[in-house]
């Protein structure tokens, strides 16, 4: 007989353990409410419930003990499904990886754990519909019907791009092949797709110290792209959040879904990462380097200090010519990186940075400079000026919110942002502040201002 009553009472614990972890809170158990549940429900019950806290063995019914605790599974199981259909816009998990919406529901945000193989699992399946759909009109309606390009050379261009990857990022995408529904020759062609029409513009801003109203860094940043037709796949930009095993820090990475072209980064440490072209000033280019689109995104994984990451960029060069914005929770870095030299280029609160490099030093290699004679339809200059210009006049004023005024204002009205017509096309804005680990992203013609504090993805 005691074996049935231990036996029905490791059943009944059990309930109780699922249930406080469903709600991470055993004080939210209400015995009360549940007794009059329970007695409510099932009037037989009610002597049952008596005998176990009165601890008369003698009287219980194993039927009764059995239904009794197969019902508190039941209760428990039907509390934590509710739990995580309405938990903060989380609706799908899988191997520990979880799929959110941002608050106004415009950008996926996959949030990943273990290691880079199980992290591509986890994201094959949080996100398979999506990459089925993506794929079909990027890759078969867009490149292939639109741009005239041809499986064959897709095909070559991802084999090609996947055989240089960083070994984590390979891992990455293999876990990926397994849960996605597309094979991997559909895999790695959607990873590189988009750098047969990739031009990157770009501009930053960042302010500190006096510039803003708690001295803590605050940094914006566009992508500008010579792709019109980009902008219609604007709702499959999302936040990959990486937790892996291993590693000193995790990473979030905004780009577009099943894609893997870093341009804009942040890591839990606070270090902020942004890319712009500057093969307008540096033109050489050396094609047996790394890419360094993947070992910049693979360096946030492993870099957690300011000190970590001004070495790493003076010891490391690209295969072409690249302006960094590093930001880092009370500074920020313009790093002018050329294919066989890089600078430093700080400032007292207040740097901004576009296409070419601007330090003095430069005048004694072999670059091009410009001003507003000679920038084109690039207008790096201008957006430049423009964007010291308005850091200037909101001195000691700057928040997210005012960076994100800043960075609405078009080029004509004395910003950095593209207007909607013409060439070029400012694809989103990014304002992030490293101290908090927040970022706001505003893809144009998409979304507003989105806010998503990072915080609730990171783990480590």
């Amino acid at each position: 007989m005691r074996k049935y009553i231990l036996l029905a009472f490791k059943i009944f614990s059990g309930a109780l353990n699922l249930f406080s972890q469903t709600t991470n809170s055993l004080t939210k158990f209400n015995f009360k409410f549940f007794r009059f549940q329970v007695n409510d429900a099932f009037g037989e019950w009610k002597p049952i419930y008596r005998d176990i806290l009165n601890n008369k063995f003698k009287f219980f019914n194993i039927k009764k003990i059995i239904l009794f605790s197969l019902t508190l599974i039941i209760w428990g199981l039907s509390i934590g499904c509710q739990k995580v259909a309405t938990n903060d816009n989380r609706f799908d998990l899988f191997e520990g990886g979880k799929l959110y919406k941002s608050p106004n529901n415009y950008f996926y945000i996959a949030e990943l754990h273990g290691t880079f193989h199980q992290m591509g699992r986890q994201y094959g399946l949080l996100l398979k519909q999506q990459l089925g759909e993506f794929y079909e009109e990027a890759v078969n309606d867009f490149l292939i019907g639109e741009i005239g390009s041809t499986y064959d050379e897709l095909k070559d261009l991802g084999e090609m791009y996947y055989g240089n990857l960083p070994q984590i990022f390979k891992d990455f995408f293999d876990g990926m092949n397994e849960t996605s529904g597309l094979n991997p020759v559909q895999t790695k062609i959607m990873s590189v797709g988009f750098l047969s029409v990739y031009y990157s513009g770009c501009s930053s801003l960042s302010a500190w110290g006096d510039y803003t109203t708690d001295r803590s860094v605050v940094t914006g940043r566009n992508l500008d792209l010579a792709s019109e037709n980009l902008q219609r796949f604007s709702k499959y930009f999302h936040i990959v959040v990486w937790n892996p095993t291993g590693y000193p820090a995790s990473v979030a990475n905004i780009d577009f879904i099943g894609s893997l072209f870093y341009q804009t980064a942040i890591n839990n440490k606070g270090i902020f990462l942004e890319l712009q072209d500057g093969t307008s000033t540096d033109t050489s280019k050396y094609d047996g380097r790394e890419n360094i689109n993947h070992i910049l995104l693979e360096s946030l994984f492993r870099k957690t200090t300011a000190v970590e990451v001004d070495r790493w960029f003076n010891t490391t060069f690209p295969s072409a010519g690249l302006i960094m914005n590093a930001s880092f929770p009370d500074h920020a870095v313009i790093y002018e990186w050329a294919t066989y030299r890089v600078v430093g280029r700080q400032a007292e609160g207040l740097i901004a940075a576009s296409n070419d490099f601007v330090d003095p030093s430069w005048h004694n290699y072999p670059i091009i400079f410009y001003d507003s004679t000679n920038e084109g339809l690039g207008f790096t200059y201008t957006r430049r000026t423009h964007l010291m210009q308005k850091g200037e006049q909101n001195k000691g004023s700057i928040t997210p919110q005012r960076m994100m005024e800043i960075f609405d204002i078009t080029i004509p009205d004395g910003g950095a942002t593209f207007p909607s017509e013409g060439p070029i096309k400012t694809i989103y804005s990014v304002v992030v502040q490293p101290s908090t680990l927040k970022i706001w992203l505003k893809v144009r013609g998409y979304s507003i201002w989105e806010e998503i504090d990072l915080t609730e993805y990171f783990e480590n």
